[in-house]
């Protein structure tokens, strides 16, 4: 998405985790990983700093002092917090299920529930009328929860939680029509 925004051309690749092509990109086999010529990197947070101070286009990061901390605040919280119990603890329940039966495991996933509502409620707060996280342009903040979002939709339990955070599910919806967004979409089969 960060690519999208900026207006750079890129050829994606998609990548199993621990899979042959991605060890040697990322130590820990894990997506995404980003080549730029002879230059790799991992992890999405210094992937998206290196594309937005690397190439032209808007910039991803927040327009003053204040609104870059506030954006900082966000991706620590996404990062440390919500990736845990929204992607980790949830959505790869459903996705990889590991619980009896080869089913979606539970009990991980009804402790992670209240922890996603209550980052959802923060979330919901921080929006307020706007449709972004931090000012008035998407920043960092914005492009790393919108995949999460878009992905918690997916689920019965997460989704009945997007419907009593109304400035999240209208902050999606709003990201969800970005040109960023539509050439980004997964193939789900």
């Amino acid at each position: 998405m960060a690519l999208a925004e900026k207006g750079v051309a890129y050829a994606y690749e998609p990548v199993a985790p621990h899979s042959e092509k991605i060890q040697p990109l990322h130590p820990f086999g894990r997506v995404p990983a980003l080549r730029d010529g002879d230059f790799t990197l991992y992890e999405t947070t210094a992937i998206v700093r290196y594309i937005d101070e690397c190439f032209g286009g808007p910039s991803l990061l927040a327009a003053n002092i204040g609104k870059r901390a506030q954006m900082e605040q966000y991706v620590s919280l996404i990062n440390c917090h919500g990736y845990d119990a929204m992607v980790r603890r949830y959505v790869l329940q459903y996705v990889f299920p590991k619980g009896p039966d080869n089913s979606p495991d539970r009990t991980v996933i009804d402790k992670a529930v209240p922890e996603i509502k209550a980052l959802l409620e923060v979330l919901d707060r921080a929006y307020g009328p706007r449709n972004t996280l931090a000012g008035d342009t998407v920043t960092l903040a914005d492009l790393l929860l919108a995949p999460i979002v878009f992905y918690l939709g997916m689920f019965p339990v997460s989704k009945a939680l997007l419907a009593g955070v109304p400035n999240v599910a209208r902050a999606h919806a709003w990201m969800a029509e970005r040109a960023s967004f539509k050439a980004t979409m997964p193939k789900l089969g």
